[in-house]
């Protein structure tokens, strides 16, 4: 029956393209062209449906090999499966996905490739089918699915639940994929290439010029591996609408994540590298409190004015809620240093340039802090491997080894992160001890 019903469908999808045919071959037969100029005769105007889903099967076999399949075709469908997501997809994220997949590289493929493989009504109903079941449940769509994946053991979210595709914001105070560059690939590593940018030079008559060829940089982002644990009963599995529940709390979890990370996480084998360390690492980019056991207002100035000219019109403030709340008890008798009052919320300008709370950022006042960050964000790249993967445990274990009566699913995703320009940013490094007294 089912083979029927889809050859069914393929009879009519031939049917339909034959008088498609039909059509733009009398395109080219004069005697058959309606036309308002017997010089430039104007045939009828014939627009095409792209269909962007086959069967799971067709998609397999057309999208199997990364060198083999129609680029063009690909990017074409995959933007029809956008604009054709469900409800639950919102603008921003269609906006995102038109982005990505828009891209003129080497990713934009291997993007649409995932898309079509994981966004079809019938990849989306094996999914819910796959989450209800407790894992159970394999069909064709999740087979095609878990070859794709690097471990070939999990099974891809799809794509309007995935937030390695979707840019999500919820759960922290987490700014940083809203203000720095982000790059979507489809392979292991991202390559970059940077310049200090070309010098010019004022010269005489007949002076031989100086040879002002640039100087190029290749930076690396290499992924890393994250993982989340979601766990709970038998029963709340069964009888709670869980498949539907799964996107958002992974994203929550995610954000929450990369929040800590992107902001001070060090350079490791493990882990992407946070702005605050990676600009803290060099020694030009820091700006030194002015005063030994304080923090004031001179420290506001001075690390603004170090940045460099070309960043100060791009530059945006990154410190958690503490330390604003500090500058804006400054000056609390409406001088020069004046933010804020009591009533008012946290202004969106600080010095002219825009300001975001990071709460992973340091919050006390203590000996070598790295407090206030000012800079041009677009020089931190955050590197999103396309794909996040579950798979499921259908029985947690005690540590007695006894089984709890629990199931789990085990999410993994890959992201990387660094700065590939220091130079554009300036640290503020508190030199001892810092005691904060109001002014006024």
């Amino acid at each position: 029956d089912e083979w029927d019903a889809k050859q069914a469908d393929y009879d009519k999808a031939v049917a339909r393209e034959k008088k498609v045919d039909e059509v733009m071959r009398a395109r080219l037969q004069p005697e058959k062209v309606e036309s308002t100029s017997p010089a430039r005769p104007r045939g009828p105007e014939v627009i095409r449906h792209v269909e962007p889903f086959e069967t799971q099967e067709e998609l397999v076999r057309s999208l199997w090999n990364h060198g083999s399949f129609d680029e063009k075709d690909t990017i074409s469908r995959a933007l029809s499966a956008v604009d054709a997501a469900p409800r639950h997809l919102v603008d921003a994220g269609k906006e995102r996905l038109h982005d990505l997949l828009h891209l003129d590289n080497r990713h934009a493929p291997l993007i649409a490739r995932h898309v079509l493989l994981t966004g079809s009504p019938e990849y989306h109903e094996q999914f819910r089918e796959f989450v209800a079941s407790r894992g159970t449940y394999v069909g064709e769509a999740m087979r095609a699915a878990m070859s794709l994946t690097d471990a070939n053991g999990g099974y891809l979210v799809p794509f309007t639940l995935d937030p390695t595709v979707i840019l999500t914001n919820a759960g922290s105070a987490n700014p940083f994929r809203a203000i720095s560059t982000i790059k979507t690939i489809g392979t292991d590593d991202w390559n970059g290439v940077t310049s200090a940018g070309v010098n010019a030079e004022w010269t005489a008559e007949g002076v031989e010029a100086a040879d002002a060829s640039p100087g190029f940089g290749q930076p690396k982002i290499t992924p890393k591996k994250a993982d989340a644990w979601v766990f709970g009963s038998y029963e709340v599995l069964a009888d709670s609408g869980f498949a539907s529940e799964l996107g958002r709390l992974l994203a929550d979890a995610k954000d929450r994540l990369e929040a800590a990370a992107f902001a001070t996480a060090n350079t490791g084998a493990t882990i992407p590298r946070g702005v605050v360390a990676a600009v803290g690492a060099v020694t030009a980019s820091i700006v030194a409190a002015q005063t030994t056991n304080s923090f004031g207002v001179n420290d506001v100035y001075n690390v603004s004015d170090a940045l460099r000219p070309r960043d100060a019109s791009q530059a945006s403030w990154a410190a958690n809620k503490k330390y604003y709340s500090l500058i804006r008890r400054f000056d609390t008798a409406g001088g020069s240093a004046f933010w804020a009052n009591l009533g008012m919320g946290v202004p969106s300008l600080l010095l002219g340039q825009p300001q975001y709370e990071a709460s992973a950022m340091v919050g006390v006042v203590t000996t070598g802090a790295n407090c206030l960050l000012v800079g041009n964000f677009a020089e931190y790249y955050i590197v999103d491997r396309v794909g996040m993967s579950v798979i499921y445990d259908p029985m947690v274990k005690s540590s007695n080894f006894r089984p709890t009566g629990q199931g789990g699913w085990y999410a993994f995703w890959r992201v990387g992160a660094d700065v590939v320009d220091p130079a554009a940013f300036r640290l503020l490094q508190l030199n001892s001890t810092a005691a904060y007294t109001p002014l006024g």
